[in-house]
Protein backbone atom coordinates (compact mmCIF):
# COMPACT_ATOMS: atom_id res chain seq x y z
CA UNK A 1 0.00 0.00 0.00
CA UNK A 2 1.41 3.25 -0.90
CA UNK A 3 2.69 5.31 2.02
CA UNK A 4 -0.35 8.10 1.23
CA UNK A 5 -2.96 5.92 1.61
CA UNK A 6 -1.17 4.27 4.47
CA UNK A 7 -1.82 7.35 6.40
CA UNK A 8 -5.00 8.77 5.00
CA UNK A 9 -2.66 11.88 3.56
CA UNK A 10 -3.23 12.20 0.03
CA UNK A 11 -5.45 15.20 -0.60
CA UNK A 12 -3.24 16.86 2.34
CA UNK A 13 -0.08 15.69 0.66
CA UNK A 14 -1.13 16.58 -2.49
CA UNK A 15 -2.57 20.01 -1.53
CA UNK A 16 0.74 20.77 0.37
CA UNK A 17 2.80 20.08 -2.83
CA UNK A 18 0.81 22.16 -4.50
CA UNK A 19 1.36 24.91 -2.44
CA UNK A 20 4.74 24.63 -1.24
CA UNK A 21 6.38 24.48 -4.24
CA UNK A 22 4.42 25.99 -6.65
CA UNK A 23 2.63 28.95 -4.95
CA UNK A 24 5.55 29.55 -2.63
CA UNK A 25 8.40 29.89 -5.52
CA UNK A 26 6.08 31.60 -8.04
CA UNK A 27 4.39 34.09 -5.28
CA UNK A 28 6.75 34.64 -2.69
CA UNK A 29 6.23 38.33 -3.04
CA UNK A 30 2.71 38.70 -3.93
CA UNK A 31 0.57 39.85 -0.46
CA UNK A 32 -2.10 37.94 -1.76
CA UNK A 33 -0.33 35.04 -1.95
CA UNK A 34 -2.78 32.36 -0.05
CA UNK A 35 -2.38 31.42 3.95
CA UNK A 36 -0.88 27.99 4.96
CA UNK A 37 -1.69 26.34 7.62
CA UNK A 38 -1.56 27.99 11.17
CA UNK A 39 -1.96 31.06 9.14
CA UNK A 40 1.93 30.95 7.73
CA UNK A 41 2.56 32.57 4.01
CA UNK A 42 3.69 29.91 1.74
CA UNK A 43 6.85 32.14 1.28
CA UNK A 44 7.52 31.71 4.79
CA UNK A 45 6.97 27.75 5.14
CA UNK A 46 10.29 27.03 2.66
CA UNK A 47 12.68 29.67 4.14
CA UNK A 48 15.38 28.66 6.13
CA UNK A 49 13.60 28.71 10.13
CA UNK A 50 16.24 29.44 13.06
CA UNK A 51 14.40 27.44 15.44
CA UNK A 52 12.96 23.64 15.52
CA UNK A 53 10.01 22.78 14.30
CA UNK A 54 6.99 22.33 16.31
CA UNK A 55 4.59 20.51 13.91
CA UNK A 56 4.83 18.98 10.84
CA UNK A 57 5.13 20.84 7.55
CA UNK A 58 2.63 18.39 5.97
CA UNK A 59 -0.18 18.32 7.34
CA UNK A 60 -0.79 14.76 8.37
CA UNK A 61 -4.41 13.30 10.20
CA UNK A 62 -2.28 11.98 12.33
CA UNK A 63 -1.41 13.94 14.76
CA UNK A 64 1.17 12.02 16.73
CA UNK A 65 3.40 13.07 13.41
CA UNK A 66 4.26 15.85 14.91
CA UNK A 67 7.15 14.66 17.20
CA UNK A 68 8.61 13.15 15.41
CA UNK A 69 8.51 15.83 12.77
CA UNK A 70 10.25 18.04 15.87
CA UNK A 71 12.62 15.29 16.63
CA UNK A 72 13.80 15.39 12.58
CA UNK A 73 13.69 19.14 12.82
CA UNK A 74 15.89 19.23 15.83
CA UNK A 75 18.68 16.59 14.55
CA UNK A 76 18.37 18.44 11.05
CA UNK A 77 19.71 21.84 12.71
CA UNK A 78 22.25 19.89 14.65
CA UNK A 79 23.56 18.58 11.97
CA UNK A 80 23.68 21.59 9.64
CA UNK A 81 25.25 23.12 12.74
CA UNK A 82 22.59 25.84 13.88
CA UNK A 83 21.66 23.77 17.06
CA UNK A 84 24.69 22.74 19.82
CA UNK A 85 25.31 18.69 19.26
CA UNK A 86 24.84 18.09 23.15
CA UNK A 87 27.28 14.86 22.98
CA UNK A 88 25.41 13.49 19.80
CA UNK A 89 27.63 12.95 16.81
CA UNK A 90 27.37 13.63 12.92
CA UNK A 91 26.92 9.92 12.47
CA UNK A 92 23.89 9.55 15.16
CA UNK A 93 22.15 12.05 13.72
CA UNK A 94 22.17 11.08 10.26
CA UNK A 95 21.28 8.01 11.28
CA UNK A 96 18.08 9.41 13.53
CA UNK A 97 17.24 11.26 10.46
CA UNK A 98 17.09 8.33 8.31
CA UNK A 99 15.12 5.78 10.84
CA UNK A 100 12.92 8.18 11.24
CA UNK A 101 12.24 9.35 8.29
CA UNK A 102 12.11 5.45 6.87
CA UNK A 103 9.87 3.94 10.21
CA UNK A 104 7.16 6.51 9.51
CA UNK A 105 6.49 6.24 6.15
CA UNK A 106 5.52 10.36 4.57
CA UNK A 107 7.81 11.03 7.16
CA UNK A 108 10.23 10.48 4.12
CA UNK A 109 8.65 13.48 2.22
CA UNK A 110 8.77 15.40 5.16
CA UNK A 111 12.76 14.87 6.07
CA UNK A 112 12.98 16.18 2.37
CA UNK A 113 10.99 19.26 2.90
CA UNK A 114 12.44 20.35 6.05
CA UNK A 115 15.93 19.82 4.45
CA UNK A 116 14.91 21.96 1.37
CA UNK A 117 13.48 24.48 3.59
CA UNK A 118 16.36 25.01 5.34
CA UNK A 119 18.67 25.26 2.27
CA UNK A 120 16.37 27.65 0.73
CA UNK A 121 17.04 31.32 1.40
CA UNK A 122 19.08 30.17 4.26
CA UNK A 123 20.89 32.99 6.66
CA UNK A 124 22.39 31.05 9.22
CA UNK A 125 25.10 32.73 11.29
CA UNK A 126 27.36 29.59 10.72
CA UNK A 127 29.07 29.86 7.48
CA UNK A 128 28.78 26.19 6.75
CA UNK A 129 24.84 25.83 7.36
CA UNK A 130 24.12 25.64 3.67
CA UNK A 131 26.56 23.14 2.75
CA UNK A 132 26.15 21.44 5.23
CA UNK A 133 22.37 20.97 4.63
CA UNK A 134 23.15 19.93 0.69
CA UNK A 135 25.24 17.61 1.83
CA UNK A 136 22.49 16.03 3.84
CA UNK A 137 19.92 16.33 1.26
CA UNK A 138 22.93 14.32 -0.83
CA UNK A 139 22.73 11.38 1.83
CA UNK A 140 18.99 11.57 1.81
CA UNK A 141 18.49 11.22 -2.06
CA UNK A 142 20.70 8.20 -1.84
CA UNK A 143 18.77 6.38 1.02
CA UNK A 144 15.37 7.34 1.34
CA UNK A 145 12.42 7.24 -2.07
CA UNK A 146 9.98 10.21 -1.37
CA UNK A 147 6.36 9.67 -2.01
CA UNK A 148 5.07 9.58 -5.79
CA UNK A 149 2.90 12.64 -5.48
CA UNK A 150 5.94 15.00 -4.37
CA UNK A 151 8.23 13.18 -6.76
CA UNK A 152 8.01 15.39 -9.59
CA UNK A 153 8.13 18.91 -7.58
CA UNK A 154 11.68 17.15 -5.57
CA UNK A 155 12.94 16.88 -9.08
CA UNK A 156 11.96 19.64 -9.89
CA UNK A 157 13.43 21.61 -7.29
CA UNK A 158 17.03 19.71 -7.51
CA UNK A 159 16.92 20.04 -11.37
CA UNK A 160 16.37 24.31 -10.70
CA UNK A 161 18.91 24.50 -8.31
CA UNK A 162 21.30 22.04 -10.57
CA UNK A 163 20.64 24.62 -13.47
CA UNK A 164 20.86 28.06 -11.65
CA UNK A 165 23.26 29.40 -13.76
CA UNK A 166 25.68 31.27 -10.43
CA UNK A 167 24.59 29.17 -7.88
CA UNK A 168 26.98 27.93 -5.20
CA UNK A 169 25.35 24.69 -5.11
CA UNK A 170 25.08 23.80 -8.60
CA UNK A 171 27.21 20.63 -8.79
CA UNK A 172 25.57 18.83 -5.49
CA UNK A 173 22.17 19.28 -6.58
CA UNK A 174 22.99 17.40 -9.85
CA UNK A 175 24.47 14.72 -7.57
CA UNK A 176 21.35 14.71 -5.59
CA UNK A 177 19.08 14.69 -8.59
CA UNK A 178 21.19 11.24 -9.78
CA UNK A 179 21.28 9.73 -6.10
CA UNK A 180 17.29 10.12 -6.26
CA UNK A 181 17.23 8.18 -10.02
CA UNK A 182 19.20 5.33 -8.70
CA UNK A 183 17.33 5.51 -5.79
CA UNK A 184 13.83 5.25 -7.60
CA UNK A 185 15.52 2.91 -9.95
CA UNK A 186 16.98 0.28 -7.49
CA UNK A 187 15.02 1.05 -4.01
CA UNK A 188 18.20 3.15 -2.25
CA UNK A 189 20.57 2.56 0.37
CA UNK A 190 20.05 0.45 3.06
CA UNK A 191 23.04 -0.03 5.19
CA UNK A 192 23.74 3.35 7.16
CA UNK A 193 27.10 5.09 5.96
CA UNK A 194 29.83 4.50 8.27
CA UNK A 195 32.14 7.06 10.07
CA UNK A 196 34.59 6.61 7.37
CA UNK A 197 31.97 7.08 4.95
CA UNK A 198 30.10 10.11 6.36
CA UNK A 199 33.27 12.07 6.78
CA UNK A 200 34.53 11.68 3.51
CA UNK A 201 30.82 12.94 2.20
CA UNK A 202 31.34 15.81 4.61
CA UNK A 203 34.66 16.51 2.76
CA UNK A 204 32.80 16.86 -0.77
CA UNK A 205 34.26 13.11 -1.78
CA UNK A 206 31.69 11.38 -3.15
CA UNK A 207 33.21 8.40 -4.43
CA UNK A 208 36.15 5.89 -3.18
CA UNK A 209 38.37 3.74 -5.38
CA UNK A 210 37.63 -0.02 -4.82
CA UNK A 211 39.34 -3.04 -5.93
CA UNK A 212 38.10 -5.69 -7.55
CA UNK A 213 39.81 -8.89 -8.00
CA UNK A 214 39.56 -10.49 -12.07
CA UNK A 215 40.21 -14.47 -12.44
CA UNK A 216 44.23 -14.92 -11.63
CA UNK A 217 45.28 -12.16 -9.39
CA UNK A 218 44.32 -9.23 -11.98
CA UNK A 219 43.23 -5.86 -9.92
CA UNK A 220 41.01 -3.27 -11.49
CA UNK A 221 40.24 -0.48 -9.10
CA UNK A 222 37.35 1.30 -9.86
CA UNK A 223 35.25 4.81 -8.72
CA UNK A 224 32.23 3.64 -6.84
CA UNK A 225 29.95 6.70 -6.01
CA UNK A 226 27.55 6.60 -3.10
CA UNK A 227 24.76 5.09 -4.97
CA UNK A 228 26.79 2.90 -6.90
CA UNK A 229 25.25 -0.91 -7.50
CA UNK A 230 26.79 -4.19 -8.66
CA UNK A 231 25.70 -3.85 -12.61
CA UNK A 232 27.59 -0.73 -13.06
CA UNK A 233 30.42 -2.42 -11.63
CA UNK A 234 29.46 -5.21 -14.07
CA UNK A 235 29.49 -2.84 -17.03
CA UNK A 236 32.56 -0.70 -16.75
CA UNK A 237 34.37 -3.98 -16.53
CA UNK A 238 32.64 -5.13 -19.60
CA UNK A 239 33.19 -2.21 -21.31
CA UNK A 240 37.16 -2.45 -20.89
CA UNK A 241 36.36 -5.94 -22.67
CA UNK A 242 34.72 -4.77 -25.25
CA UNK A 243 31.62 -6.09 -24.28
CA UNK A 244 28.59 -3.67 -24.46
CA UNK A 245 25.40 -6.28 -25.08
CA UNK A 246 22.70 -6.24 -22.53
CA UNK A 247 23.11 -10.28 -22.91
CA UNK A 248 26.82 -10.01 -21.94
CA UNK A 249 26.87 -8.07 -19.58
CA UNK A 250 24.15 -10.65 -17.72
CA UNK A 251 26.63 -13.50 -18.19
CA UNK A 252 28.85 -12.02 -15.24
CA UNK A 253 29.10 -11.25 -11.37
CA UNK A 254 30.54 -9.93 -8.77
CA UNK A 255 31.09 -12.08 -5.99
CA UNK A 256 31.75 -10.64 -2.20
CA UNK A 257 34.41 -12.87 -0.44
CA UNK A 258 35.31 -13.25 3.52
CA UNK A 259 37.24 -15.68 5.22
CA UNK A 260 40.17 -16.22 3.04
CA UNK A 261 37.65 -18.03 0.53
CA UNK A 262 35.35 -19.66 3.00
CA UNK A 263 32.30 -17.65 1.80
CA UNK A 264 31.66 -16.48 -1.31
CA UNK A 265 28.47 -14.84 -2.27
CA UNK A 266 27.27 -13.35 -5.86
CA UNK A 267 25.50 -10.15 -5.63
CA UNK A 268 22.28 -9.57 -7.07
CA UNK A 269 22.76 -6.88 -9.90
CA UNK A 270 20.73 -4.06 -7.77
CA UNK A 271 22.81 -4.43 -4.49
CA UNK A 272 24.57 -1.28 -3.96
CA UNK A 273 28.44 -1.85 -3.54
CA UNK A 274 28.99 0.29 -0.29
CA UNK A 275 26.15 -1.02 1.36
CA UNK A 276 28.25 -4.28 0.59
CA UNK A 277 31.28 -3.42 2.27
CA UNK A 278 29.70 -1.75 4.98
CA UNK A 279 28.33 -4.72 5.68
CA UNK A 280 31.53 -6.76 4.76
CA UNK A 281 34.04 -4.53 7.17
CA UNK A 282 33.01 -5.41 10.28
CA UNK A 283 32.94 -9.25 9.88
CA UNK A 284 36.16 -9.21 7.77
CA UNK A 285 38.52 -6.51 7.51
CA UNK A 286 40.22 -8.18 4.21
CA UNK A 287 37.06 -8.90 2.69
CA UNK A 288 37.31 -9.20 -1.65
CA UNK A 289 35.47 -8.31 -4.73
CA UNK A 290 36.00 -10.74 -7.51
CA UNK A 291 34.38 -10.41 -11.00
CA UNK A 292 33.70 -13.68 -12.67
CA UNK A 293 31.80 -14.96 -15.40
CA UNK A 294 28.59 -17.25 -14.83
CA UNK A 295 26.80 -17.44 -17.66
CA UNK A 296 28.23 -18.69 -21.03
CA UNK A 297 26.02 -18.74 -23.36
CA UNK A 298 27.43 -16.01 -26.04
CA UNK A 299 30.41 -16.99 -28.42
CA UNK A 300 34.06 -16.61 -26.79
CA UNK A 301 35.25 -13.19 -28.35
CA UNK A 302 38.84 -14.10 -28.86
CA UNK A 303 39.75 -10.03 -30.02
CA UNK A 304 40.04 -7.70 -26.78
CA UNK A 305 43.36 -8.55 -24.86
CA UNK A 306 41.54 -8.44 -21.17
CA UNK A 307 39.01 -10.51 -22.05
CA UNK A 308 40.94 -13.21 -23.54
CA UNK A 309 43.75 -13.34 -20.47
CA UNK A 310 40.45 -12.96 -17.56
CA UNK A 311 38.40 -15.80 -19.78
CA UNK A 312 42.15 -17.41 -19.48
CA UNK A 313 42.49 -17.29 -15.86
CA UNK A 314 38.83 -18.56 -15.14
CA UNK A 315 39.05 -21.76 -17.09
CA UNK A 316 42.53 -22.56 -16.49
CA UNK A 317 42.66 -23.88 -13.05
CA UNK A 318 39.51 -26.00 -13.88
CA UNK A 319 41.08 -27.15 -17.24
CA UNK A 320 44.29 -28.22 -14.77
CA UNK A 321 42.02 -30.48 -12.69
CA UNK A 322 40.57 -32.40 -15.10
CA UNK A 323 36.86 -30.76 -14.80
CA UNK A 324 36.59 -30.00 -18.35
CA UNK A 325 36.42 -33.99 -19.76
CA UNK A 326 35.89 -37.24 -18.32
CA UNK A 327 39.24 -38.98 -17.45
CA UNK A 328 39.46 -42.69 -18.97
CA UNK A 329 40.79 -45.18 -16.43
CA UNK A 330 42.89 -46.89 -19.16
CA UNK A 331 45.26 -44.95 -21.54
CA UNK A 332 43.69 -41.90 -23.06
CA UNK A 333 43.79 -41.93 -26.80
CA UNK A 334 47.01 -40.81 -29.14
CA UNK A 335 44.63 -38.59 -30.32
CA UNK A 336 43.79 -36.74 -26.93
CA UNK A 337 47.15 -36.58 -25.29
CA UNK A 338 48.19 -35.11 -28.60
CA UNK A 339 45.82 -32.35 -27.93
CA UNK A 340 46.76 -32.21 -24.16
CA UNK A 341 50.56 -31.76 -25.02
CA UNK A 342 49.64 -28.84 -27.65
CA UNK A 343 47.57 -27.15 -24.43
CA UNK A 344 50.30 -27.70 -22.50
CA UNK A 345 52.72 -26.57 -25.20
CA UNK A 346 50.18 -22.98 -25.44
CA UNK A 347 50.41 -22.72 -21.31
CA UNK A 348 53.87 -22.56 -21.62
CA UNK A 349 54.02 -19.56 -24.80
CA UNK A 350 51.13 -18.15 -22.47
CA UNK A 351 53.98 -16.64 -20.01
CA UNK A 352 55.41 -15.19 -22.53
CA UNK A 353 58.41 -18.56 -22.23
CA UNK A 354 60.47 -18.82 -25.15
CA UNK A 355 62.56 -21.80 -24.00
CA UNK A 356 61.34 -25.28 -24.07
CA UNK A 357 59.85 -26.77 -20.56
CA UNK A 358 61.74 -28.30 -18.48
CA UNK A 359 59.51 -31.81 -17.30
CA UNK A 360 58.78 -30.11 -14.12
CA UNK A 361 56.99 -27.05 -16.15
CA UNK A 362 55.52 -29.64 -18.38
CA UNK A 363 53.98 -31.21 -15.57
CA UNK A 364 52.45 -27.98 -14.07
CA UNK A 365 50.85 -27.49 -17.46
CA UNK A 366 48.96 -30.74 -17.68
CA UNK A 367 46.44 -32.43 -15.41
CA UNK A 368 47.87 -35.06 -12.80
CA UNK A 369 44.74 -37.55 -14.05
CA UNK A 370 46.67 -37.41 -17.34
CA UNK A 371 49.88 -37.06 -16.96
CA UNK A 372 50.58 -40.14 -15.33
CA UNK A 373 48.99 -42.32 -18.28
CA UNK A 374 52.73 -41.86 -19.98
CA UNK A 375 56.07 -41.62 -19.07
CA UNK A 376 57.36 -37.82 -18.46
CA UNK A 377 59.68 -37.96 -21.45
CA UNK A 378 56.94 -39.06 -23.70
CA UNK A 379 55.30 -35.72 -22.74
CA UNK A 380 58.28 -33.73 -23.46
CA UNK A 381 58.90 -35.26 -26.82
CA UNK A 382 55.00 -34.40 -27.51
CA UNK A 383 55.28 -30.88 -26.28
CA UNK A 384 58.56 -30.15 -28.31
CA UNK A 385 56.81 -30.93 -31.30
CA UNK A 386 53.77 -28.41 -30.48
CA UNK A 387 56.14 -26.00 -29.24
CA UNK A 388 57.79 -25.33 -32.88
CA UNK A 389 54.20 -24.92 -33.78
CA UNK A 390 52.79 -22.39 -31.03
CA UNK A 391 56.77 -20.50 -30.98
CA UNK A 392 55.41 -17.52 -33.30
CA UNK A 393 52.44 -16.68 -31.14
CA UNK A 394 52.41 -14.13 -28.99
CA UNK A 395 51.21 -14.57 -25.32
CA UNK A 396 47.73 -13.09 -26.17
CA UNK A 397 47.33 -15.57 -29.67
CA UNK A 398 48.63 -18.51 -27.26
CA UNK A 399 45.79 -18.14 -24.79
CA UNK A 400 43.13 -17.46 -27.15
CA UNK A 401 44.12 -20.49 -29.05
CA UNK A 402 43.52 -22.12 -25.74
CA UNK A 403 40.57 -21.03 -24.75
CA UNK A 404 39.47 -21.98 -28.58
CA UNK A 405 40.53 -25.33 -27.99
CA UNK A 406 39.38 -26.34 -24.87
CA UNK A 407 35.73 -24.60 -25.16
CA UNK A 408 34.27 -27.68 -26.71
CA UNK A 409 35.42 -29.66 -23.94
CA UNK A 410 31.89 -31.45 -22.23
CA UNK A 411 31.93 -29.22 -19.27
CA UNK A 412 33.67 -26.35 -20.30
CA UNK A 413 31.75 -23.23 -19.27
CA UNK A 414 30.40 -24.89 -16.23
CA UNK A 415 30.68 -23.62 -12.46
CA UNK A 416 31.63 -26.66 -10.31
CA UNK A 417 31.18 -26.98 -6.41
CA UNK A 418 32.22 -29.90 -3.77
CA UNK A 419 29.36 -31.90 -2.79
CA UNK A 420 30.18 -33.52 0.55
CA UNK A 421 26.88 -35.86 0.62
CA UNK A 422 23.38 -36.38 -0.94
CA UNK A 423 19.80 -37.53 0.24
CA UNK A 424 19.18 -38.99 -3.26
CA UNK A 425 20.63 -42.44 -3.23
CA UNK A 426 21.27 -41.99 -7.42
CA UNK A 427 24.07 -39.31 -6.21
CA UNK A 428 27.08 -41.21 -4.97
CA UNK A 429 28.40 -38.17 -2.96
CA UNK A 430 31.11 -37.47 -2.45
CA UNK A 431 31.29 -36.00 -5.48
CA UNK A 432 31.57 -33.01 -8.38
CA UNK A 433 27.95 -30.44 -9.38
CA UNK A 434 28.55 -28.63 -12.50
CA UNK A 435 26.16 -26.21 -13.13
CA UNK A 436 26.14 -24.76 -16.94
CA UNK A 437 23.99 -24.01 -19.70
CA UNK A 438 22.76 -27.77 -20.02
CA UNK A 439 21.51 -28.13 -16.58
CA UNK A 440 22.91 -29.63 -13.16
CA UNK A 441 25.25 -32.73 -13.90
CA UNK A 442 26.62 -34.75 -10.65
CA UNK A 443 30.40 -36.35 -11.91
CA UNK A 444 32.28 -38.94 -9.99
CA UNK A 445 35.25 -37.86 -8.33
CA UNK A 446 37.65 -39.64 -9.82
CA UNK A 447 36.77 -39.91 -13.23
CA UNK A 448 34.34 -37.12 -14.01
CA UNK A 449 31.56 -39.39 -15.57
CA UNK A 450 28.34 -38.14 -15.23
CA UNK A 451 26.32 -40.12 -13.03
CA UNK A 452 23.01 -37.89 -12.99
CA UNK A 453 21.44 -35.19 -14.97
CA UNK A 454 19.03 -32.49 -13.96
CA UNK A 455 17.86 -29.75 -16.95
CA UNK A 456 17.36 -26.45 -16.02
CA UNK A 457 13.68 -27.08 -16.79
CA UNK A 458 13.23 -29.30 -14.35
CA UNK A 459 14.69 -27.37 -11.73
CA UNK A 460 12.00 -25.46 -9.67
CA UNK A 461 13.79 -24.20 -6.84
CA UNK A 462 16.47 -24.39 -4.50
CA UNK A 463 16.88 -22.88 -0.99
CA UNK A 464 19.53 -22.89 1.81
CA UNK A 465 19.15 -24.33 4.85
CA UNK A 466 21.20 -24.29 8.15
CA UNK A 467 23.41 -27.20 9.33
CA UNK A 468 22.29 -29.56 11.35
CA UNK A 469 23.32 -30.14 15.00
CA UNK A 470 26.90 -31.97 14.41
CA UNK A 471 27.19 -31.05 10.84
CA UNK A 472 29.88 -28.22 9.56
CA UNK A 473 27.94 -27.01 6.65
CA UNK A 474 24.55 -25.80 5.40
CA UNK A 475 22.74 -27.77 3.40
CA UNK A 476 20.58 -26.71 -0.32
CA UNK A 477 17.38 -28.18 -1.12
CA UNK A 478 16.42 -28.64 -5.04
CA UNK A 479 12.91 -29.00 -6.22
CA UNK A 480 13.21 -31.15 -9.02
CA UNK A 481 10.20 -31.92 -11.70
CA UNK A 482 7.28 -29.92 -12.78
CA UNK A 483 3.79 -28.79 -11.17
CA UNK A 484 2.41 -32.40 -10.70
CA UNK A 485 5.47 -34.50 -10.17
CA UNK A 486 7.95 -33.15 -7.72
CA UNK A 487 11.12 -34.62 -5.56
CA UNK A 488 13.30 -32.58 -3.34
CA UNK A 489 16.84 -33.41 -3.28
CA UNK A 490 19.14 -32.63 0.09
CA UNK A 491 22.91 -31.58 -0.37
CA UNK A 492 25.43 -30.85 1.57
CA UNK A 493 28.86 -28.46 0.65
CA UNK A 494 30.16 -25.53 1.85
CA UNK A 495 29.36 -22.64 -0.84
CA UNK A 496 25.44 -23.52 -0.49
CA UNK A 497 24.54 -19.62 -1.28
CA UNK A 498 26.99 -19.28 -4.36
CA UNK A 499 25.55 -22.08 -5.71
CA UNK A 500 21.34 -20.77 -5.19
CA UNK A 501 22.70 -17.55 -7.22
CA UNK A 502 24.28 -19.92 -9.58
CA UNK A 503 21.30 -21.87 -10.49
CA UNK A 504 19.24 -18.47 -10.50
CA UNK A 505 21.64 -16.76 -12.74
CA UNK A 506 21.18 -19.46 -15.33
CA UNK A 507 17.40 -20.05 -15.01
CA UNK A 508 16.48 -16.52 -15.24
CA UNK A 509 19.31 -16.30 -18.36
CA UNK A 510 16.96 -19.41 -19.83
CA UNK A 511 13.26 -17.54 -19.10
CA UNK A 512 14.83 -14.62 -20.52
CA UNK A 513 16.01 -16.59 -23.33
CA UNK A 514 12.69 -18.56 -24.16
CA UNK A 515 10.58 -15.05 -23.73
CA UNK A 516 12.44 -13.28 -25.91
CA UNK A 517 12.22 -16.72 -28.54
CA UNK A 518 8.32 -16.11 -28.08
CA UNK A 519 8.36 -12.19 -28.84
CA UNK A 520 10.07 -12.88 -32.19
CA UNK A 521 8.08 -12.57 -35.50
CA UNK A 522 7.12 -15.66 -36.92
CA UNK A 523 9.41 -15.53 -39.80
CA UNK A 524 12.33 -15.52 -37.58
CA UNK A 525 11.09 -18.18 -35.13
CA UNK A 526 10.95 -20.20 -38.28
CA UNK A 527 14.42 -20.02 -38.74
CA UNK A 528 15.83 -20.43 -35.20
Amino acid sequence: MDDMLQYGSQYHMTEFAKRYFREAQRNRNDPKAKKGRAGREPADMIKFSKSPLQESLIDFSDGSMNRVAADISSAVMKFMGDLPLKGQTEQDLVTIILKLSADHGLMKDEAYCQVMKQVTANNSSKPDSCQRGWRLLYILTAFHRCSHVMKPFLFSFLHNASVSIGLQYQGIAKACEQNLRKTFQYGGRVQYPNSMELKAMMAGRSSKRQLFLLPGGMERHLKIKTCSVALDAIEELCYEMDLHRVEALDEYAIFLVTHRGQNVRPLIKREYILDVATEAEPVDANYSLWFRRVIWSLALKLDNELYVTMHYNQVLPDYLKALLSVVPLSKASEQHLQQLARLAALQHRAKDAVYLPTIHELQECVPPQFFSKQNPHQWLNMATQHMQHVQPLNPHQARAQFLGLVSPFPMFGSSFFYIQSSSSTSIKAPCILAVNLNGLHFLNKDTHEAMVHFPLKEVQSTRTQRPTSGSSYPYVEITIGDLLNQRITQLQLEQGLELCRVVAMHMENMLSAREKRLTLPPSEITLL
